[in-house]
């Protein structure tokens, strides 16, 4: 008998999505009797529901729709899934978004990294994009030491990052939730996912979480998805609150105090560089409605803070191994951040690094 695995996605009228996804489903190698799916709906005023319910008669091992009479965010969603499947004690939990088309084999290949290395908290597959198979939409995830995460080899040919990077399992700063596999005692130990994120950085959380309390991640490269992704080429205020709101709670959350202050003079330049951003891009209201946020939620902040320090086994340096001192969106192409931002930022991140 396998591992017993619960995959967990959550919809939002996602109606355009679930063939593709369900068909791929049905195509998973993994015994069937092994796995069940749990979809928990944020809400959805399209066909979503309708469609899901066709699906539950024809899977045996789709059973569970939880129904939410509104939007209540990627975050809830997940958690009202996973607590769903640790109840039914199950041996891993997969988180996957609704755009995800997968190969027959990559849960096969996944459980068994895990199974053999039973320090592993939680992994992620090679997400590709689709339908651009060839290109990479996350083979794991970067972490600026400012707080800004992207993808690693996002936007590249699998062929050409591979000529120039790693071809083989590794350690990211932080798993892509995109779809990841977690262990349900790695979760019984640090918790869920953290709802004050809502939606952006969650991953980022959970990832540092588990690395903190003594757990691997790890990328299987072998095990292979494809997400029918589009990075948001249109202004989307709202993003930019999620985005700049959930980066400062996240650092506040985790860093230890001399950390925060060593950062501290790099911080304030970048500051300058954001306000600047934020004004040419007309996100300067969101701005300030996100660090109003901070302001206005700072016990709630300090009482998070204390859980996690008072739980945590290893210092900041076990976080800061993984990070980065360059900033390298592949959506962006900025030449002043290129040839001057990148270099002095790197300078001063290697600095601080000794004494972190």
């Amino acid at each position: 008998m396998s591992p017993k695995v619960f995959i967990i996605i959550t919809t939002w009228n996602s109606e355009r999505f679930l063939s593709d996804l369900f068909l791929s489903l049905q195509k998973i190698d993994y015994p069937k009797s092994d796995w069940s799916l749990v979809v928990v709906d944020n809400g959805s005023k399209d066909k979503t529901l309708e469609i899901l319910r066709s699906w539950q008669v024809k899977m045996l091992n789709f059973s569970t729709v939880i129904e939410n009479k509104e939007n209540k965010g990627f975050v809830v969603g997940y958690n009202q899934g996973i607590e769903y499947a640790l109840k039914n004690k199950t041996d891993y939990i997969v988180v996957m978004n609704d755009d995800i088309i997968l190969e027959a084999d990559w849960l096969n290949k996944m459980i068994e990294v895990m199974e053999k290395d039973k320090s592993i908290g939680i992994t992620q597959p090679m997400i590709t994009k689709y339908p651009e198979k060839n290109k990479i939409n996350s083979f794991g995830n970067s972490y600026h030491f400012l707080g800004f995460g992207f993808s690693q080899g996002g936007e590249m040919t699998m062929k050409n990052y591979f000529a120039k990077n790693r071809n083989a399992n590794y350690e990211p700063a932080y798993i892509s939730l995109a779809t990841a596999v977690m262990r349900g005692e790695t979760l019984r130990k640090i918790g869920l996912l953290d709802p004050n994120y809502f939606t952006y950085h969650e991953d980022t959380d959970i990832s540092f979480r588990a690395r903190l309390y003594g757990w691997k991640l790890l990328v299987v490269v072998n095990s292979i998805v494809h997400h029918n992704y589009t990075f948001p080429a249109k202004k989307n205020k709202r993003r930019y609150f999620w985005l700049e709101k959930n980066r400062i709670y996240l650092m506040l959350k985790f860093f230890k105090l001399k950390t925060l202050l060593l950062i501290l003079p790099a911080g304030l330049v970048m500051e300058i560089g954001l306000i600047l951003f934020s004004i040419a891009r007309g996100f300067a209201w969101q701005r300030l409605k996100a660090h109003g946020w901070i302001l206005f939620n700072l016990p709630k902040i300090l009482k998070v803070r204390r859980e996690v320090q008072k739980n945590r086994q290893f210092g900041d340096d076990k976080l800061y191994e993984f990070m980065t001192g360059k900033i390298e969106f592949q959506e962006i192409d900025n030449l002043l951040l290129k040839y001057i931002g990148n270099p002095i930022l790197n300078l001063y991140f290697k600095f601080i690094k000794k004494f972190i």
